[in-house]
């Protein structure tokens, strides 16, 4: 309603309306430490689970990641100079731990293996697959996926987020994950982020 009343205001169609912005709710499903990090271990630690459910768990643990921004990932957002592996994220490079990266590393290697295959229907090869290679894995099917191999995507991102908010401001938290400053603002202000001496450190840095 807001967008269709800003756009008829515009046109002369409608008088001065103003209709408030939906308040976005505050998060309120959390794991727990010791659940965060069993879960990270089974990630990292136990072949039994599908390497997609691996790498996708882990990266939500660690990192927080939307769902919707992993399944954009191709092959070619990986980045590796066999040292260093990292993920490109709107520009942005994420470095990633060893072991992570290993899960990364594999899971490219995999579908590097099938794009010979897959090629003949999609031009994008995609990290996160779906069933028909020209699309990427639904959001919804990789959330019922990690829920089904004993992961918690809602309350471990959300862990994940809370706990990187509590360590960094606002627009290095954007970079960092690839998401908006005004998702990631929303996210230092649930940690009660003090920015002094963020903006103190930031003015001594200068030239």
């Amino acid at each position: 309603m807001r967008s269709f009343i800003t756009w008829a205001t515009g046109r002369g169609l409608a008088g001065e309306l103003a209709v408030p912005r939906t308040p976005v709710a505050a998060p309120s499903v959390f794991s727990t430490d010791e659940d965060q990090a069993e879960q990270l271990h089974r990630c990292l630690d136990d072949d039994a689970l599908p390497l997609d459910v691996r790498t996708a768990g882990a990266l939500t643990l660690l990192f927080g990641l939307q769902h919707t921004r992993l399944l954009e990932l191709t092959v070619h957002d990986i980045i590796d100079d066999d040292t260093v592996v990292a993920l490109n994220l709107n520009g942005h490079r994420l470095p990633l731990p060893p072991e992570v990266a290993q899960l990364v590393r594999a899971l490219r290697d995999q579908r590097q293996k099938h794009w010979p295959l897959d090629q003949t229907a999609s031009t994008t090869p995609w990290l996160f697959p779906g069933q028909e290679p020209a699309r990427a894995l639904g959001a919804t099917y990789l959330y019922l996926k990690l829920r089904r191999h004993g992961i918690a995507p809602l309350a471990s991102r959300n862990s994940a987020r809370l706990a990187l908010a509590t360590d960094l401001p606002a627009s290095v938290l954007a970079d960092f994950t690839g998401t908006s400053i005004s998702n990631s603002t929303r996210w230092t202000g649930y940690a009660k982020r003090d920015w002094l001496d963020y903006i103190a450190s930031r003015a001594q840095d200068r030239p």
